[in-house]
């Protein structure tokens, strides 16, 4: 039984009756809707009735397993997506993984020596990008936290999670490239220049301000 919230209204997908993502969405568009809310795109059909009721005045959005945000483009254009019609309805795609936070009670500051320090500015990719983000952090006199474990982090040194989260906005220039199904590293290039960060970029942001430590964002973000 999921949660009711007044002002929405939630159906389950059925396969068995053929009551799949794409009939509901044929169902909801005749209700007239402000907002969808599609639990997943994973076809075509039901991609393409999303794209066509963005077309038509209704916020829609949706989720999609891919590693990045530009790999959502081509994900779906891979699903066979009209790229006119997808090119002029994207607004943006939001990725996002769990990171491990350090716990409050027990975190402990510590001056990275010149080795760590420069690792973490390479790592970030874009040396003048990374002088802009941290400029009013004195690197000669800054500390970063580290885990220590405690009774309240059962001694792990770890409690609860953060989000580390990249941003892609469906920029002109964007949108002409979707309309060209140019390639994922030439969106991936365009994102960035439209001041897209990477999910890395904001995990070692996180890093900096002490919510967690290089260990953690080593375990979920590999590249």
């Amino acid at each position: 039984m999921e949660i009711t919230q007044p002002g929405l209204q939630q159906v389950q997908m059925i396969p068995k009756i053929d009551f799949t993502f794409a009939t509901a969405m044929r169902a909801f568009l005749r209700a007239d809707p402000d907002v969808i809310l599609i639990g997943e795109m994973r076809d075509e059909e039901t991609a393409s009735i999303g794209i066509e009721a963005s077309l038509t005045g209704h916020l829609v959005l949706s989720t999609l397993h891919t590693n990045s945000a530009p790999e959502t483009i081509t994900r779906l254009l891979d699903l066979g997506l009209d790229p006119v019609n997808f090119s002029d309805a994207l607004l943006g795609v939001l990725a996002q993984r769990l990171m491990r936070t350090l716990c409050p009670k027990c975190k402990a500051p510590y001056k990275p020596d010149k080795k760590e320090l420069d690792h973490l500015i390479d790592s970030y990719g874009n040396k003048e990008q990374f002088d802009e983000d941290f400029k009013d952090l004195d690197f000669s006199t800054h500390e970063i936290m580290g885990p220590v474990g405690c009774d309240v982090c059962g001694g792990t040194g770890y409690k609860e999670r953060t989000g580390i989260h990249e941003l892609l906005v469906g920029t002109h220039d964007l949108q002409g490239m979707i309309y060209k199904k140019a390639d994922l590293d030439d969106i991936r290039t365009q994102a960035l220049k439209d001041g897209m960060r990477t999910m890395k970029q904001d995990g070692i942001y996180k890093i900096f301000t002490g919510s967690s430590d290089y260990k953690q964002l080593l375990r979920i973000v590999a590249e």
